[in-house]
């Protein structure tokens, strides 16, 4: 039987320690763990960015070396998804198994923004010639929401203009250039209550959603990588009572040559049917875009991708099958961006998620050859 123990106190797992202790899921405050990185990365030699967001949560902004374009962003998010159940140690106590480090977020994404901060408190900044900027963000986990507020700022700055952005997911610390976009919408239904016997004469709202579901569900091409899937859908009151309200959550996933506006002209066409058709009965049908983020297909032969894959080396770089803040950063900084970090995805948002040392240890190395290629002239990498 794998025996465990607190993880040692080593620089980067110290520092992954202190990362994955603050519980930061979704929705709650950052803004202990973003000061701790914050107040680490001055000492180093950080230019120091908070930007706020919704309250008690806060992106954050740090620029090493000049402020110039060029150089690279490495960008990771703060949040994590609930604990839950199911767990053998603390999730919130970096604990070794059988020599996985086990925690909530070591995986997803706290180990990438630990090695991020200490290879760069290990770094000459004065020697910098092109800037290591680091980004971190919020509530990612439910849509990649805060980083609109960290990525305002830099648009509007001009002067954050890498060579390539650097988004630390886990990838087992294989290169990614791809993943699919998505866009989130709430169907919102309201009819006029009834007696439960007259469902074949007068609208139900539950109904008509139940059929626009099944409109959703037939813009699935997986020929073409988009799937199509309603995640909740509530409403009624009673069981002898014509449904007056109903609320339906869908998504849409799709790839960078596809459009999501066009795979849903049919269904939306279809609502604003339903919605005369209630309005007739003092009711009505509406439908709100609540999330959405943009896909990532970054060119593999860019000459930024093509160094960045010479160092990860050697397979050729691939997609991940989850949504990310690449294709937002790539979207509103214009640059090429990619997918790179430690950690597996499938020991991510379950109980006893992990990250392996030899994990980190990779991950600090690629990203020390990166920094040196990039923003230090280095061609030893």
């Amino acid at each position: 039987m794998a025996t465990s123990e607190k993880a040692p106190s080593g620089s980067l797992v110290g520092l992954l320690a202190d990362l994955v202790a603050f519980p930061t899921e979704s929705r709650t405050s950052n803004l202990e763990l973003i000061d701790l990185y914050a107040d680490r990365a001055a000492t180093a030699g950080a230019v120091v960015t908070v930007v706020h967001g919704e309250t008690g949560r806060a992106n954050l902004h740090l620029r090493f070396g000049p402020d110039a374009p060029g150089g690279v962003l490495l960008s990771g998010h703060t949040d994590v998804v609930p604990a839950g159940s199911g767990w053998a140690t603390d999730p919130y106590e970096l604990t070794e198994v059988g020599g996985q480090l086990r925690a909530r977020g070591s995986a997803d994404m706290k180990g990438f923004l630990a090695a991020a901060l200490v290879l760069m408190e290990a770094t000459d900044v004065d020697a910098l010639r092109a800037p290591v900027h680091l980004g971190l963000s919020y509530d990612e986990e439910i849509g990649c929401v805060g980083v609109r507020g960290l990525l305002d700022v830099l648009a509007a700055g001009g002067s954050c203009a890498p060579d390539v952005v650097v988004v630390g997911e886990p990838t087992s610390m294989r290169l990614c250039n791809a993943h699919a976009g998505k866009v989130g919408h709430r169907l919102e239904l309201a009819a006029a209550a009834g007696h439960s016997s007259r469902s074949g004469v007068e609208p139900s709202a539950i109904h008509e959603a139940v059929d626009l579901a099944v409109l959703i569900r037939a813009v699935n091409d997986p020929s073409r990588g988009v799937s199509a899937n309603v995640g909740t859908i509530h409403g009624g009151v009673a069981l002898n009572v014509l449904a007056p309200t109903c609320t339906m959550d869908f998504e849409v996933r799709h790839g960078a040559d596809t459009d999501p506006d066009d795979l849903l002209v049919g269904v939306l066409a279809e609502v604003r049917v339903v919605h005369d058709r209630l309005v007739a009965v003092g009711g009505h049908a509406t439908c709100e875009a609540i999330i959405g983020y943009p896909a990532l297909a970054t060119d593999p032969t860019l000459a930024a991708v093509a160094a960045l894959g010479a160092l990860v080396g050697p397979d050729e770089p691939g997609s991940v099958g989850f949504g990310t803040e690449a294709g937002l950063y790539a979207d509103r900084l214009g640059v090429p961006a990619v997918i790179l970090g430690p950690g597996d995805i499938a020991d991510a948002h379950r109980p006893d998620e992990f990250v392996d040392p030899d994990q980190l240890d990779r991950c600090t190395e690629v990203l020390r050859q990166t920094i040196d290629w990039f923003c230090t002239g280095s061609e030893e990498a």
